[in-house]
């Protein structure tokens, strides 16, 4: 695959201002580049982090996935899998619910990936064409449900996984999960 050689050396995706190197960077079957670099929000700044994800192609630009990148993919999986999708989403609730904030750095950067393979594997069945990898999904959800645990209160990310099982149970309509995977709403 070709990607833009300003983001990916072959090995670590890359920020160009401030000019960082991902501390881990992941590579998705799709060959989506997914990389994690330090951050500066929340409860602990010093461990949160920020992930950056490259798409193949010598023009794209390494960029934060939005939430409604994942949450749109698997709102268009419902009609086909609702069962599969609803499945998906009640694993990272409890997911949420038990995984823990990173405590330091180095357990932050030494992290592998835990949900990541069962739900590839499990569900590569739902794959479409022209939309995200599952993996792409599942180490989006993981990622992020380990960094909101890192400030007390914080609640979007787990708000999101609920309104998404919510839709699937008929209880809202779509828009309250669009609405809900916008930064700063309530």
């Amino acid at each position: 695959m070709i990607y833009n050689p300003k983001y990916y050396d072959g090995t670590h995706l890359k920020q160009l201002s401030p000019r960082l190197t991902a501390f881990k960077t992941y590579r998705m079957k799709d060959g989506t580049i997914i990389g994690l670099f330090q951050g500066s929000r929340g409860g602990n700044p010093q461990i949160d982090f920020v992930l950056k994800a490259l798409f193949p192609g010598a023009d794209k630009k390494a960029s934060p996935p939005k939430h409604t990148f994942w949450v749109v993919d698997l709102l268009l999986k419902i009609r086909e899998y609702p069962t599969d999708v609803r499945e998906i989403v009640q694993y990272y609730i409890d997911f949420y619910e038990r995984c823990s904030p990173f405590l330091n750095v180095q357990e932050r950067d030494s992290y592998e990936l835990q949900t990541v393979s069962y739900i590839a594997s499990k569900y590569a069945h739902i794959e479409q064409a022209n939309t995200p990898s599952i993996d792409y999904v599942a180490t989006v959800v993981e990622l992020f449900c380990k960094n909101e645990k890192l400030t007390p209160g914080a609640y979007m990310y787990r708000n999101m996984l609920f309104a998404l099982r919510d839709y699937i149970d008929g209880k809202c309509h779509y828009i309250d999960v669009l609405q809900a995977a916008q930064p700063g709403y309530k």
